[in-house]
């Protein structure tokens, strides 16, 4: 049934600065459903049967740059970029 097939994507992200000895993780998630079939032709893996119900398309339907706004990876790599930034006394 339609409310069982919940899924979604998690990326854990993690900065370890040995010589401070400090470890950072960061997560992303992007919530969404499996399909009933694949469909789309863009992106890879489960990209053709993850389907995004408040767009009423797989991520292999949207742009690329729709699919880096809701990306677990891009989620979890911005939470990490001010750890970066410190680390490494980067401008914000």
């Amino acid at each position: 049934p339609r409310n069982e097939r919940t899924a979604r994507f998690v990326c854990a992200a993690a900065l370890v600065d040995v010589s401070a000895g400090t470890e950072v993780v960061e997560t992303g998630q992007c919530e969404g459903a499996i399909a009933e079939a694949p469909r789309g032709g863009k992106g890879f893996g489960y990209d053709p049967v993850f389907y995004l119900p408040d767009m009423g398309r797989t991520m292999a339907e949207i742009t690329f740059e729709e699919k880096n706004a809701r990306s677990h990876r891009g989620k979890a790599l911005a939470a990490l970029l001010p750890h970066i930034r410190r680390a490494f006394e980067l401008p914000t």
